[in-house]
């Protein structure tokens, strides 16, 4: 494969449309030609991925108001299946649109940010965003990071320990110059003024700005590469504008500083949305691949010469119509959940509890499907080049950014569960899994009530390791309520509906009198309903051109082969 770099120019022709630039991004020599990716150096996949991520930029060309208001071009973008084909490129765009182009675009009154927000959003630099660190993760409110203000009006920028350095950002030179939004402690004549937003260059694309540590972080195995690092800062002299935001005072009320908090860091709950809704296209990207090789892989029958395609077993078509069905109400789910989460009139804590709510389902449904889709390709699913366990490797670390999955569900279930606020009720209370929901709030809420409270043992031991599985119950319901509130056809809610209570099957088996005879004769009856639709299903994910891997057919399988590397005498 080539080297891609970028010169600072668009990738894809400026006289395209955007609606013809993103129809594009499949074809372009960056992403059409993907199967020998594993030949090339860890530096080379990094410089691809990066040129991906500014042809993906350039294609939806994003606004200041896209950005700011949410619009549906800003979703739009995080659900690109071109932002599946290369994970690594994906993480670099939500973390330069939505991370820190997000962040900056509530300061635009400040002389120099406009200018650095149309450098960011035409991907001229790289931008990156640095709030946890070594030893404050989920605890990020406690960073120990300080911005200590001098008396000339600037600050300095200090790691106090290797435990405050930042973690995971791809701050190490790339090539393109780098800019970074980090959070610190503000330190106004010795008082901790909070936590703050503060910007400034990391380095020019080749070499590190004075101060600054960049320690390069082996590659995550399965995933495509980016330059994931450990940055420290040592006594950095920032001017007195890279504070985003007023210097403001300190403050004892430890209810305000929370919510102030809450506030600054506000693009992680939109990261957080933004995250779940990602995995749709390797949803769909990863049943399309695993439903036309299970059309096309064939095996003999007993005692007689004719074959027949693995798609005929039920252990190898039902996932796949699972995984489809999925996608589907997962689709109808995010437009609810987008309607609610975008409302500015809704409480911040519930929009919040939709993104969290967003992410455990939809990140819990994507790493069964891939786990499961790359096992039925057997041999072939165990390579990145076709694509599926590379997927589920990606998935496994977006369910941790922008909020653990565990984390952030440990806390809205404790919240719901001591009602300090409540998310809208089920519109079909009487289907089945808004009676789970139900069945498992009424139970946890008896414990709470019985053992002292959310802070003592009991509730830790008993009721903090069902966080997930409560969080997904509402999350279950609601999609399906969508769904149905969708029309969308019956085959596709009755799958999803008879797959879904397969995951908690105990519970209803013991409360619902729905026993697994009765569970096993529900899901089956509902995968037949489905498997003449499949081919129709397969179709209508669109993932066709975004899915062009060795094992999708005959042709690529030989254009595969041919361009091996090939040893013989």
């Amino acid at each position: 494969m080539e080297n891609y770099t970028i010169e600072g120019s668009p990738i894809l022709p400026r006289s395209l449309s955007r609606r013809e630039a993103i129809k594009a991004l499949p074809h372009h020599p960056l992403f059409s030609d993907k199967p020998f990716e594993g030949y090339l150096t860890y530096d080379q996949r990094v410089q691809l991925s990066v040129a991906r991520a500014k042809a993906i930029v350039d294609a939806y060309a994003l606004t200041v108001h896209d950005v700011a208001t949410l619009t549906q071009p800003f979703w739009d973008m995080h659900t690109d299946r071109a932002m599946a084909m290369d994970t690594g490129a994906g993480t670099l765009v939500t973390i330069q649109i939505n991370l820190a182009a997000g962040t900056l675009v509530k300061h635009l009154k400040q002389p120099t940010i406009k200018r650095l927000v149309d450098d960011i959003l035409s991907f001229r630099v790289i931008a990156h965003y640095c709030l946890t660190e070594v030893a404050h993760g989920l605890d990020a409110v406690n960073i120990e990071t300080t911005a200590t203000a001098l008396p000339d009006g600037g600050f300095d920028l200090h790691s106090p320990n290797p435990g405050a350095s930042k973690i995971m950002p791809p701050t190490s030179p790339c090539g393109v110059p780098a800019v970074g939004v980090i959070f610190a402690k503000l330190v106004v004549k010795g008082q901790n003024f909070g936590i703050r937003p503060f910007v400034l260059p990391f380095n020019d694309g080749t070499n590190m700005m004075p101060g600054i540590t960049a320690k390069l972080m082996p590659p995550r195995e399965g995933a495509p590469p980016v330059y994931h690092s450990i940055t420290s800062f040592t006594h950095v002299k920032l001017p007195s504008h890279a504070l985003l935001g007023p210097l403001g005072s300190r403050s004892a009320d430890l209810a305000l500083i929370r919510a102030n908090y809450q506030d600054t860091i506000w693009r992680t709950s939109v990261g957080g949305m933004a995250l779940g809704a990602s995995v749709l296209p390797a949803m769909e990207r990863s049943a399309y691949i695993a439903g036309r090789y299970s059309q096309r892989r064939t095996v003999g029958v007993p005692n007689s010469s004719k074959r027949i395609p693995i798609l005929f077993f039920r252990t190898q078509h039902a996932p796949i119509l699972i995984t489809l069905a999925q996608t589907f109400v997962a689709k109808a789910f995010l437009k609810v959940a987008l309607a609610n989460f975008t409302d500015t009139s809704v409480d911040l804590r519930v929009r919040q509890a939709w993104a969290t709510i967003v992410k455990a389902t939809l990140v819990d449904h994507s790493k069964t499907a891939t786990l499961v889709l790359s096992s039925r390709c057997g041999a072939q699913g165990l390579f990145a080049h076709n694509e599926i366990c590379s997927q589920h490797a990606s998935i496994l670390g977006l369910s941790i950014a922008e909020g653990d999955v565990l984390g952030l569900c440990i806390r809205l279930a404790s919240e719901l569960l001591q009602a300090r606020y409540h998310v809208p009720k089920s519109t079909h209370p009487s289907s089945p899994l808004a009676r789970h929901e139900d069945g498992l709030f009424a139970e946890n809420r008896a414990i709470l009530n019985q053992v002292g409270g959310h802070r003592s043992a009991d509730f830790n031991n008993l009721v903090l390791p069902k966080s997930e599985v409560i969080v997904r119950a509402i999350g279950h319901r609601m999609a399906y309520d969508a769904a149905i509130d969708a029309n969308l056809d019956k085959t596709i809610t009755d799958l999803y509906l008879a797959s879904t209570v397969t995951l908690d099957s105990a519970w209803y088996a013991e409360h619902a009198d729905f026993g697994s005879a009765k569970q096993d004769k529900a899901l089956n009856e509902a995968v037949s309903a489905a498997l003449p639709c499949l081919d129709d299903w397969l179709e209508r994910t669109g993932a066709e051109a975004y899915s062009q891997v060795p094992i999708l057919s005959d042709a690529n399988w030989k254009h595969f082969t041919d361009g091996l590397r090939e040893y013989k005498l």
